[in-house]
C-alpha cells in the first residue's frame, strides 16, 4: 500500500515545473491586471480632463466679459457640452454650492482633491477648478462609472485564467513527454540496480544520449557490478581453495596418525617381536617428526597470511657472502648433486633467516624429485634495477600444465606420489609467502630441454 501511496520521480518533477509554471503565471497575470486596470483608469482620466481643457479658453473669455453674473450661463454651456452617456458633470461655486448638474447625487458632492483622478463610490472623478486658481470661481467635477472599466478587466482576466490553465495543461503534457525521456536513461540505471539486487552481476549496460550526470553514474554501477562479480569470483575461489587445503591439510595429518595409532595397536596387543618394535618405535618417531614439521609449515603459512611483514627482521645483506656462509648446507642438502654458483656482489634488504628458508625449500623440491646426478646451478645478479636470483636444475622439469600451480597449497603435480617421496606439498607456498612479505615475485618456468628454473625477483637496496 505504501508502495501506491509514494509519487515517483517523473509526477514529482512534473508537478513542480507545472507548479513553477503556475506561480510565474499567476504573477504575470497580477502584474497584468494592475497595469491595465491603472491605464484603463488613467487613459479615462485623461479623456475627461481633455474634455474640460476644451472648454478652458470659453470659459476664461466668458468670465472676462460678464463677470460673476455669466458664471449660471458658462455653467449651464460646460453641462451641456461635457454630458455624455456614462459620464456625470457637477459644477458648484466656490462656496460649493450646486450652480448646474447632470445627475442628481443627492446633495453629496464628491471631495476636492489635487490628482489627476480618484475613485470614488465606484466612479472615476477628475475635478478642475473653474476661474483662476488662487481665486476660484467655482469647481467643476466629471464623474465617470468604473463598470464598463471592471468589465473589460472582468473579461481580460477570464480569458488570461482560460490561457493559462490550457499553459497549463500543455506545459504538464508536453514536460511529461520531456521529462520521461530525459529520465529514460535513469530507468535504465533502475534496472540495472534490480538485477544487481536479484545477483546478476557482471552485466554492463550502455547508455545512450543521457546526461554527464546519468552517464557517469551507468558507468560508476557497471563498474561496481563487474567489482561484486569479481569479488564474488574470489570468493569462491577462495572457498574452493579453502575447501581443497582443510582436504588435504586432514589428509596429509591422518597419514602419520594412522601410522602411529596402528603401530601403537600392535604392540599394545604384544603381536610384534622386539626387533619389530623397535623398527615401530622407530616408524613412530618419524612420523611425529613428519607431523611436527606438517604443523610448523601450517603454522608459518597462517602467520604470513595475517600479518607478513610483522615476522620479517630486515636488514641490508650482501647476498654473495652471505650465499658463501651458506654454501656447505647447500652442498650437504643437494648431495651428491653437483652445485654450480655465480654470485655477483649485490646488496638487498631481507631477512637472512627467511631468504635461507626459501632457499632451503627450493633445494629441498629439487632433491624430492630430480635424480642424483641432476646438476644444480644458482645465480645471484641485477636486473632492470632489482636483484634477481635464479636456482635451477636440468632433471625432468615440470610438466608446463603444472607450471602455474606449482606455488599452491598442498599441489603435487603426480597425484599418485606418495607423501614419503613427494614431501607435503607446502614448501613453495612457504617460499612464495615469504618473498612477497619482502616485496619481492617468485615464479617458476621451463628450462630447455628440461629442467625447472625458479627465478627469484627482490627491491634492490636504495
Amino acid at each position: 500500500m505504501n508502495r501506491l501511496r509514494r509519487r515517483t520521480l517523473v509526477n514529482q518533477l512534473i508537478g513542480r515545473q507545472v507548479a513553477l509554471l503556475a506561480i510565474l503565471l499567476f504573477v504575470v497575470g497580477v502584474s497584468q491586471y494592475l497595469i491595465l486596470r491603472a491605464v484603463l483608469f488613467a487613459s479615462t482620466a485623461k479623456t475627461l480632463g481633455n474634455e474640460i481643457a476644451v472648454l478652458t479658453p470659453v470659459v476664461h473669455h466668458t468670465l472676462a466679459n460678464r463677470g460673476i453674473a455669466g458664471f449660471q450661463h458658462i455653467a449651464d454651456i460646460m453641462v451641456a457640452r461635457l454630458r455624455s452617456p456614462g459620464v456625470e458633470v457637477v459644477i458648484t461655486n466656490a462656496l460649493g454650492q450646486v450652480i448646474a448638474a447632470s445627475t442628481n447625487l443627492h446633495a453629496k458632492l464628491p471631495p476636492l482633491y489635487n490628482s489627476p483622478y480618484f475613485i470614488w463610490n465606484q466612479r472615476l472623478v477628475v475635478n478642475r477648478v473653474i476661474g483662476n486658481v488662487y481665486y476660484p470661481s467655482g469647481y467643476v467635477w466629471l464623474l465617470s462609472s468604473t463598470r464598463p472599466i471592471h468589465s473589460i478587466l472582468s473579461r481580460d482576466a477570464v480569458l488570461y485564467v482560460f490561457l493559462a490553465v490550457l499553459s497549463l495543461v500543455v506545459a504538464g503534457w508536453l514536460g511529461s513527454l520531456s521529462v520521461r525521456q530525459t529520465l529514460h536513461p535513469l530507468e535504465q540505471i533502475r534496472q540495472m540496480t534490480q538485477r544487481i539486487a536479484s545477483g546478476e552481476f557482471g552485466h554492463a549496460t550502455r547508455i545512450d544520449n543521457a546526461p554527464a550526470e546519468l552517464q557517469d553514474l551507468g558507468e560508476s554501477i557497471d563498474r561496481m557490478s563487474e567489482s561484486i562479480q569479481a569479488l564474488f569470483s574470489q570468493e569462491k575461489a577462495l572457498s574452493e581453495q579453502m575447501r581443497r587445503f582443510v582436504a588435504d591439510a586432514s589428509h596429509e595429518l591422518r597419514t602419520p596418525l594412522t601410522a602411529i595409532t596402528g603401530f601403537l595397536d600392535l604392540m599394545s596387543h604384544g603381536e610384534l617381536t622386539p626387533d619389530e618394535q623397535e623398527r615401530g618405535l622407530r616408524a613412530i618417531q618419524a612420523q611425529g617428526r613428519r607431523m611436527g614439521r606438517l604443523v610448523n609449515q601450517l603454522l608459518m603459512l597462517s602467520r604470513m597470511d595475517s600479518a607478513p611483514e610483522s615476522h620479517l627482521t630486515l636488514q641490508p645483506i650482501r647476498l654473495d657472502r652471505w650465499l658463501n656462509d651458506l654454501s656447505p648446507e647447500i652442498y650437504n642438502l643437494v648431495d651428491p648433486r653437483p652445485v654450480t654458483m655465480m654470485v655477483a656482489p649485490v646488496t638487498a634488504r631481507v631477512d637472512p633467516d627467511r631468504l635461507t628458508q626459501v632457499v632451503t625449500n627450493l633445494l629441498e623440491n629439487i632433491r624430492s624429485y630430480t635424480p642424483d646426478d641432476t646438476a644444480v646451478r644458482i645465480t645471484v645478479g641485477m636486473a632492470h634495477g632489482s636483484v634477481v636470483m635464479q636456482i635451477e636444475d636440468n632433471g625432468p622439469g615440470i610438466p608446463p600444465d603444472d607450471l602455474p600451480y606449482v606455488f599452491e597449497r598442498f599441489y603435487r603435480g603426480d597425484r599418485a606420489r606418495t607423501s614419503q617421496s613427494g614431501g607435503s606439498g607446502l614448501g613453495l607456498s612457504i617460499a612464495q609467502s615469504l618473498i612477497e612479505a619482502h616485496h619481492g615475485t617468485i615464479r617458476a618456468e621451463a628450462v630447455v630441454p628440461h629442467g625447472v628454473r625458479f627465478i627469484i625477483t627482490l627491491p634492490a637496496l636504495g
